[in-house]
């Protein structure tokens, strides 16, 4: 199920885990993209699918507070 978080200021989508894919957020708009592929984001298909794993820590906030980081 895709949930609409922000990380890092950008705009995603939440990705639960699924076989064979772990947890990731997927970047919304292509306007971040620089951004993205700063904080590590990278293609995962083409064209739209930019995505990045996200680490336990990163996806019980952002699933519980919709953002990461925080402050």
């Amino acid at each position: 199920m895709e949930k609409q978080v922000k990380y890092k200021g950008m705009p995603c989508w939440l990705l639960e885990a699924e076989e064979p894919f772990p947890a990731r957020v997927q970047l919304i708009s292509p306007d971040d993209l620089s951004k993205a592929i700063q904080e590590g984001f990278s293609c995962w298909g083409y064209p739209n699918e930019i995505m990045k794993e996200v680490s336990a820590e990163e996806y019980n906030c952002l699933a519980c507070f919709g953002r990461f980081p925080l402050n």
